[in-house]
């Protein structure tokens, strides 16, 4: 039975050799699938493992900014145009500390560092998805801010990693070194990850043992792979 869009494509008439290949890319790309959390909800861990499960690349934004940060990177100019030395080292690095510290107390700052880098970030992730289309692969994305920047509708397929508030807290204190307070305050400072779980396709509940996150993790790559 055809696909909708290739019954569409066929009543166009689309023969030629360029318009074969968009066709291939059309009807054949593959799935895009952003995982997204709360801070210490264990993102990153998650998604590994559902990239391992798929057998699909996995891009992390974080990561991606890190490396957009590098002196001599896009977002190392777009940092020192507009701050200058202020966040820089002696040999002109970014002190990335002082900067974490700077934009969590300073709202002005945060929002002028997101509005240098997330354009950045998400062109180097369009890049990796425009790729992945042309091969018909998949992609997994790790994207911790995904509803805050309003970048869901960049993909087929969101995923949130949920853990409960306690759960992150002391992961937070553990992790960090930090009073309770202060990792409360961290939590307070982001979206709460239950409105995340609300806006997925799907929900990973990472607040208990790793066995039984696993097994979810392993449940979703069966239902993602009959998707895919």
């Amino acid at each position: 039975m055809q696909k909708p869009a290739e019954r569409i494509l066929n009543a166009l008439g689309i023969e030629n050799t360029i318009e074969f290949h968009f066709r291939e890319i059309f009807l054949n790309h593959g799935m895009k699938i952003a995982v997204t959390g709360g801070i210490a909800t264990g993102k990153s861990t998650v998604s590994k493992l559902l990239a391992t499960c798929l057998k699909t690349s996995a891009l992390n934004a974080d990561l991606i900014c890190r490396d957009l940060m590098n002196k001599g990177q896009p977002g190392w100019h777009g940092i020192y145009q507009t701050w200058g030395e202020r966040f820089m080292d002696a040999e002109g690095r970014i002190e990335r500390r002082l900067l974490r510290e700077t934009i969590f107390a300073e709202k002005t700052i945060r929002l002028e560092l997101e509005r240098i880098l997330h354009p950045l970030v998400r062109a180097e992730i369009g890049k990796s998805v425009l790729e992945k289309m042309i091969t018909g692969e998949d992609l997994l994305v790790e994207v911790p801010l995904l509803f805050e920047v309003g970048w869901q509708g960049d993909f087929d397929w969101i995923v949130t990693v949920f853990a409960t508030e306690i759960t992150c807290v002391q992961r937070i204190i553990s992790r960090d070194k930090v009073t309770e307070p202060d990792a409360r305050s961290i939590l307070a400072a982001q979206m709460p990850v239950g409105c995340k779980a609300l806006l997925a396709d799907s929900v990973i509940d990472n607040s208990g043992l790793w066995t039984h996150t696993c097994l979810q993790v392993y449940h979703l790559a069966g239902c993602l792979r009959e998707k895919c």
